[in-house]
């Protein structure tokens, strides 16, 4: 019925199978960086091109102190989150967050005069952390925790 519908509008077909085999494609290749993860992201704090106040899902994943967060459901865009530091790690609470398991954890990132949260799946919490997963030798836990490590430390 869709389709039909589709072509009564005249919208060929080979563009629908080209737009999916591209997302399809898209999304396997994103899910195999190296230590990506699914979860979801929002600004609490400030303002961040490309990002929103309401959790918006999509995969993310660290490349130095540079958050790189590809928005879905298309995967068509990267947004760039530089980060100067952690804030906090935390569980997420009740229905704050949907569809990331049963025990999502959510961190508070620093950039700029800006904040975001972004939450994962409690198995991903060290995927979470990024550069941040030891500090003076202590992994920070799935507690709410203070990290306040500036980026000009890690080095």
């Amino acid at each position: 019925m869709l389709i039909a519908l589709l072509a009564l509008l005249g919208v060929n077909l080979i563009v629908l199978v080209v737009l999916a085999g591209f997302v399809f494609t898209r999304k396997r290749w994103i899910k195999r960086q190296p230590e990506a993860f699914r979860g979801a992201i929002r600004v609490t704090g400030g303002r961040v091109d490309g990002l929103k106040p309401k959790w918006r899902r999509g995969y993310g994943r660290w490349v130095r102190n540079v958050f790189v967060w590809t928005k879905g459901p298309l995967l068509f865009r990267n947004e760039l989150v530089p980060a100067d530091g952690l804030d906090e790690q935390r569980p997420a609470r009740p229905d704050e967050v949907k569809r990331l398991g049963e025990h999502p954890t959510v961190i508070r990132v620093r950039t700029g005069r800006a904040t975001v949260e972004v939450a994962a799946h409690g198995e991903n919490a060290e995927l979470l952390l990024g550069p941040y997963r030891t500090t003076a030798g202590a992994t920070v836990g799935a507690v709410s925790t203070p990290v306040a490590v500036a980026a000009s430390e890690q080095h």
